[in-house]
């Protein structure tokens, strides 16, 4: 046996169809779109092997790169193990800001000129951005303020946005064009580079220096792309300069899973890869080997509902599983609740998905409190350091001291009157001579108006109250009766801020207990350890891309959160653009489940999880869809268990009821030992053999059973499958005309004119 043969047989034999094709493309520009649990990092490795033991490509002509440094050593370990280290030693596996950095020290040595030099340290970074924003807005910059500014720099950066296009931008950050300006020039004054830089300088050198692009394209003939849908434009355009002379590129990625956005990802070059480089395959990798039929079902028919996507149809190879589950809860709150318990019964390993960090923080605090072990990936800890919590701990603060200056001049224009600095000032001064509180003071302050009078006597009134009452009073009060909620809405800051306080606040006994508490978690936060033997995992969405979980509970799923901006009234391609990224991020969390996947609904409305629903009723039974439209309107309801208990039903899943009894113990039932102030009886069964319809006896669909991925046939064009809808029109896809039809919503309705398939 050949050792071609030998190989074959040995690697690339267990693999499927698709999979195999995609090892044997090796040459010209292919792209290779892997939906979640396809194998793509075997098939990209086993093809690196083909290359190098089959075809003789010399190990040192292919560049591999990656999204992530831990992706390099990750692709690279396997590689060694499946083929052993000498080859891959020889291969070369980098980030793209990995190349760029190698473009620039060559370009130094050939010209023998001095580049800049990378400024890697985080903290003099930010200490830069802190002083030019302060010295521009006459504010101190907290640490996530920071980290919001870094962000929409890099931004620029990788979408190679032009000064006047970020001038028209709105990032949320005053005055930020002047900061981005400011910032490039303290840089190049100190003759140093961000890591962002050193692509926009790569791309430049390739761009203006022919003899190191000609070098770089000589050096590396095969090109190989990983997670390409995560990769900016910026460095698709490197790529493309690169791979232009011999043209073998083999990009792999999936557009449905690209959620970096805000990192400038660019999911357009997947579109648009045959235009970019003329004469390429695309290839599919469909088949799903992590999730069950349930799990992949329920995900192919939410991302269908995107418009902007190529077609491709997850196939499942598990096999059934359990139903993908509603978590029916009565609040936000009730949430934390119900997780709690599935925390402290964990047997397997269990995943608390979530969009951002704060959604964690009730959760480890109620770990916390409970001793129940847990792990968390890559938490971030920028809540403490919010504007709005700043703000509500420094109100608070200063209802403890009412003399504190300092704090006073931070918050006195939050309160809805027009309180000039001037004013502020003098009562600060006259409150230091006549040693009476600051607020006792601006009353008499000459220009002080009556409006600012009032808001005076207003906090005069309100501030005891904060320092004397609850926690959860303590906040309603800032938030309401000082107005600074009004202030968070107009300088359009994130309010739910104010709801994760609350929730801590909840338990809490007064507002100085709650500072203590967050005092306590974030510094458990920063020095907590993760306990390898924890079976329960805390992680935002993104954080879990790439991984995969026995059980997934998808937290924090609805408006204004997952998603985070609103579902009607997009006007514009780039607000399209937003929201099917925020789909895109729900379908990334589904996909995570491997054997349950579990949707929380609350008292928010979910635009996702709504939509969610209307699928899960059409697949069920009669039976079942009885069952659980009864079940869900258990939450909220009193409720007497068996044992005598009174208590209010705070979740429901299933037959497991989360019941909150008013000494605030909670435990979790089963239906039988709850019983609801209305009964809840189980429905009759239903026959096996199902009533014979006529065409007369159909009603006609309404627009309220419709859901994007709902598969439908028309009685012109036949099967397909919606994919968007409004109050007036309807688009449908139809996969063997391979093309997208809109049609009138009322008109075809009414004329029965398509049908549930």
């Amino acid at each position: 046996m050949s050792p071609r043969d030998d190989f074959e047989r040995s690697y690339i034999s267990p693999l499927n169809e698709q999979q195999r094709e995609a090892v044997y493309a090796t040459e010209g520009a292919v792209l290779l779109l892997a939906v979640p649990g396809s194998g793509k990092t075997t098939v990209l490795v086993t093809r690196l092997g083909y290359m190098v033991y089959c075809r003789g490509v010399a190990p040192e002509s292919v560049l591999t790169m990656t999204y992530t440094v831990a992706a390099t050593g990750d692709m690279k370990r396997r590689f060694a193990s499946l083929f052993g280290s000498e080859y891959a030693s020889r291969l070369e596996f980098r980030t793209i800001n990995g190349v760029s950095s190698k473009i620039i020290r060559y370009y130094g040595r050939y010209y023998n000129r001095r580049t800049f030099s990378l400024l890697d340290d985080n903290n003099e970074l930010n200490q830069i951005v802190r002083g030019i924003y302060q010295d521009i807005n006459g504010e101190y910059a907290e640490i996530s303020a920071v980290k919001d500014i870094r962000t929409a720099i890099a931004f620029v950066k990788n979408m190679m946005l032009t000064d006047e296009e970020v001038s028209r931008m709105d990032f949320g950050i005053k005055n930020f064009p002047e900061i981005y300006r400011r910032y490039q020039a303290e840089l190049e004054r100190r003759r140093r580079m961000d890591y962002d830089d050193q692509i926009r300088y790569a791309k430049m050198i390739l761009e203006t220096c022919p003899p190191i692009l000609e070098y770089f394209q000589e050096r590396y003939r095969y090109f190989c792309v990983d997670e390409a849908q995560d990769t900016s434009k910026i460095q698709h355009a490197i790529i493309r300069l690169l791979a232009r002379r011999h043209g073998n590129l083999f990009m792999v990625g999936d557009d449905d899973q690209s959620v970096y956005g805000f990192r400038a990802a660019w999911p357009d070059a997947l579109m648009s890869f045959e235009r970019d480089y003329p004469g390429a395959r695309v290839l599919f990798m469909e088949r799903n080997y992590r999730s069950t039929t349930e799990i992949v079902g329920a995900a192919n028919a939410f991302v269908s509902g995107n418009r902007f996507r190529r077609e491709k149809m997850i196939a499942p190879t598990r096999g059934n599983g359990v139903p993908v589950q509603i978590v029916s809860a009565a609040s936000r709150k009730a949430q934390y609740l119900y997780l709690l318990h599935i925390a402290r019964e964990c047997a397997e390993e269990t995943a608390a998905l979530y969009r951002n960090n704060d959604s964690a923080i009730p959760l480890i605090d109620l770990l916390e409190r409970n001793g129940v072990p847990y792990n968390i990936r890559k938490f971030e800890d920028t809540f403490f350091s919010n504007r709005v919590v700043c703000d509500i701990v420094n109100i608070i603060r200063f209802a403890d001291n009412p003399a504190d200056e300092e704090i006073f001049m931070g918050v006195y224009y939050k309160f809805g009157a027009p309180i000039s600095k001037t004013v502020a000032q003098e009562a600060c001064r006259r409150s230091r001579v006549s040693g009476k509180p600051i607020l006792e003071e601006l009353l008499n302050v000459p220009g002080a108006g009556g409006r600012v009078r009032d808001t005076a006597m207003n906090l005069m009134q309100t501030l005891p109250l904060i320092s004397g009452g609850g926690a959860a009073e303590a906040l309603r009060n800032v938030w309401i009766t000082l107005r600074y909620g009004q202030y968070v809405k107009k300088a359009r800051l994130d309010a739910n801020k104010y709801d994760i306080l609350t929730i801590l606040a909840e338990q809490e006994r007064d507002a100085t207990g709650l500072l203590r508490r967050l005092d306590e978690l974030q510094t458990l936060i920063q020095n907590r350890q993760n306990n390898a033997n924890a079976r329960f995992i805390l992680s935002t969405i993104h954080s879990s891309k790439g991984l995969e979980y026995d059980r997934v509970y998808l937290l924090d799923a609805f408006n204004g959160i997952l998603p985070s901006i609103a579902v009607n009234g997009m006007e514009n391609p780039e607000e399209r653009a937003l929201y099917e990224e925020e789909r895109r991020l729900f379908y990334v969390a589904m996909t995570r489940a491997k054997n349950e996947l579990y949707l929380f609904s609350c008292d928010r409305d979910s635009a996702f999880v709504r939509e969610m629903r209307t699928f899960l009723l059409k697949t069920a039974t009669d039976a079942d869809r009885a069952l659980f439209l009864r079940r869900e309107k258990l939450s909220g309801q009193p409720c007497t268990d068996k044992n005598g208990g009174k208590g209010v039903i705070a979740a429901q899943c299933g037959d497991r009821i989360l019941v909150e009894y008013g000494d605030g113990l909670n435990r979790i039932l089963t239906e039988k030992e709850a019983i609801p102030a209305t009964r809840f009886e189980k429905p009759a069964a239903t026959s096996s053999v199902p009533a014979r319809k006529t065409r007369a006896a159909e009603p006609p669909l309404s627009a309220d059973e419709l859901f994007c991925g709902m598969s439908v046939a028309h009685k012109s064009f036949g099967g397909g499958r919606i994919v968007s809808f409004d109050r007036q029109f309807l688009e449908v896809f139809f996969p063997e005309r391979r093309e997208t039809k809109r049609f009138a919503l009322d008109f075809t309705l009414q004329n029965r004119l398509l049908k549930a398939l």
